[in-house]
């Protein structure tokens, strides 16, 4: 169970296994460039449009490849990534199931008048 740090209140994990798949790369393709790939193959929305919690700086999106984390900027070839091989990747989305997630200018209430 991780916290929330301004909502006081205990935020869910949920994990989805997804069926493995065949992709062509090349091995001087940055790993950043690979992921990318995956999120356009699974039609994720972008990094930079999930919702974010102030002062929460850890990566969204890692690749990972017999034990260790893929820096964005390495190629394949750099972490030794060959035809063949398999690479887990993970993303982590915040859900904020039944939380009123407002814009600027909202008050900061998670829950409406018309609620009760």
């Amino acid at each position: 169970e991780k916290w929330s740090l301004y909502w006081r209140t205990s935020m869910n994990t949920k994990t989805e296994l997804l069926d493995p798949f065949v992709m062509d790369v090349t091995p001087t393709m940055k790993c950043a460039d690979v992921k990318a790939k995956i999120a356009e193959r699974f039609m994720w929305e972008p990094v930079s449009q999930l919702l974010r919690l102030e002062g929460f700086e850890e990566n969204w999106e890692l690749m990972v490849f017999e034990g260790r984390e893929c820096a964005d900027d390495s190629t394949l070839e750099d972490c030794g990534i060959e035809d063949g091989n398999t690479v887990t990747t993970v993303r982590k989305v915040l859900v904020a199931e039944g939380w009123k997630i407002g814009g600027n200018g909202d008050d900061d209430s998670d829950t409406d008048e018309d609620d009760f």
